[in-house]
């Protein structure tokens, strides 16, 4: 026991957060060796302990030689347990994992892979970061698994995955194993895109996507609001039918399928609502299949079709001015 509470002692510096201060972030991989991994009772634990030394005290004053062995085994058992603990934990190594990008609004999922490099498994592992739930999860002798941890999100920008805690109180409960790391993980959120039946508002005149050069009648190319004179035959009657507005659908010549997507287009609009219709309009385009390009005041795009394409419009609008959330 005593050793025990030596090595408590040399690690209060962690349990204060100076240890949580010194490491930095990494992109590599990080293995939980000794100096990263703090050890000390739960509730539970010092109850046990309390328990133990009332045993050992109430022995001794009644010179009870049963009592002295009940309470040995005890004490016993609850080193042991401080070797198991510790050993659920140590020498398990984590890196980054996959971070798909989301829209503002829905959780960012940062994915994690834990490894277990030995051929003992490892139970009831918790991974949290601040203020989130944990996540349990057990790790199969020299196996590994991804680990899901979520974030909520409110604002578009680059999302940074604060400290991760990985902790343990395997196999009885009475010591909790915990190591802090960082690893450089960001997702990129991107902004929340316009509902399908808000139309922009601006300065008294009608603003949507263009096409380029002449419009037609041989493909679509999106949708508009409708105006008055609008022919019927181009009506979007199918999202009137869902309780949308009246939409007027656009047709362009074969030769004039492209469509750009303008910033100027939306003058009389705060920055974020713009973001959040040129949002929709690219989900539009790209669900459509119309070649696409997208011009902000400091970048264009290239009209382009695709997953890749979609992903560098939206981050594109994610990280105007510099979003960071």
């Amino acid at each position: 026991m005593k050793l025990s509470v030596i090595g408590w002692a040399s690690r209060l510096p962690g349990l204060l957060g100076i240890e949580r201060r010194r490491a930095g972030r990494s992109t590599r991989p990080i293995t939980l060796h000794q100096r990263r991994i703090f050890i000390l009772p739960t509730t539970q634990g010092m109850l046990y302990g309390t328990m133990v030394g009332v045993m050992t005290f109430t022995s001794a004053n009644y010179n009870n030689n049963m009592g002295f062995v009940l309470a040995f085994t005890l004490a016993s058992l609850g080193m042991v347990t401080v070797l198991h603990t510790y050993r659920n934990i140590a020498h398990l190594t984590l890196r980054p994992g996959r971070v798909p990008a989301v829209f503002c609004g829905e959780p960012a999922r940062f994915g994690i892979i834990v490894e277990n490099q030995l051929s003992k498994p490892r139970y009831c592992m918790y991974l949290e970061t601040a203020g989130q739930p944990p996540t349990v999860a057990d790790i199969a002798a020299n196996g590994s698994q991804s680990v899901q941890l979520t974030l909520p999100t409110a604002r578009r920008g680059l999302l940074k995955l604060d400290t991760i805690t990985v902790s343990s109180s395997y196999p009885l409960g009475l010591f909790r194993a915990w190591s802090y790391l960082q690893l450089e993980m960001q997702c990129v959120v991107y902004p929340r895109p316009m509902a399908h039946n808000a139309a922009p508002a601006g300065n008294g005149t009608e603003h949507g996507p263009t096409a380029t050069p002449t419009r037609g009648t041989d493909d679509f190319i999106g949708l508009r609001t409708y105006a008055s004179g609008d022919s019927l035959r181009h009506v979007h009657w199918k999202a009137i039918a869902r309780g949308q507005a009246m939409m007027t659908k656009q047709f362009g010549d074969a030769e004039a399928d492209t469509l750009w997507l303008e910033w100027d287009a939306l003058n009389g609009l705060d920055t974020e609502t713009r973001l959040s219709v040129l949002c929709r309009w690219v989900l539009d385009a790209e669900r459509d299949g119309v070649s696409y390009g997208l011009r902000l005041p400091n970048q264009v795009f290239s009209p382009d079709t695709g997953p890749r394409h979609r992903h560098q419009c939206l981050q594109a609008l994610a990280l105007f001015g510099g979003g960071h959330v």
